[in-house]
């Protein structure tokens, strides 16, 4: 059996700078950073991208940092680890969300997100190439 040239389909994290409708470096500044596991930049096989934030000191209830409304053309799940709490904004409809549990936010769908308690992790997956 040949083997393929896995390297190609092995992907290192990268620390995420600038993302539409985040304000990142607020963000990362105030409760952890963003990293990028999988997309097509970098494996161009890829047909999915994996947002991970590592919320490494706890959110105050009253907090304001999150993404600000807005829609993708592609299905998105976030998933909430640990003790983290969101607050998320569906069409217009708001809930508070606490670990552990996900969200689907179907294609189309404007939402929004505040990060509101606790210490955690939340990962995006995003069917598709890339994040827009």
């Amino acid at each position: 059996m040949a083997m393929r040239e896995t390297k190609q389909l092995i992907g290192v994290p990268k620390r995420v700078v600038e993302l539409v409708h985040h304000p990142i470096s607020k963000m990362e500044r105030e409760i952890g950073p963003l990293f990028k596991f999988m997309d097509r930049e970098m494996i161009p096989e890829s047909d999915v991208t994996v947002l991970v934030r590592q919320v490494e000191r706890v959110v105050s209830k009253e907090s304001n940092l999150g993404a600000s409304t807005h829609d993708h053309d592609r299905d998105e799940l976030y998933c909430l680890l640990d003790d983290v709490e969101m607050e998320i904004t569906l069409g217009t409809d708001t809930y508070l969300v606490k670990a552990p549990s996900s969200v689907l936010v179907p294609a189309g769908m404007k939402h929004a997100t505040r990060y509101a308690g606790g210490k955690g992790y939340m990962v995006t997956i995003l069917s598709g190439e890339s994040y827009r």
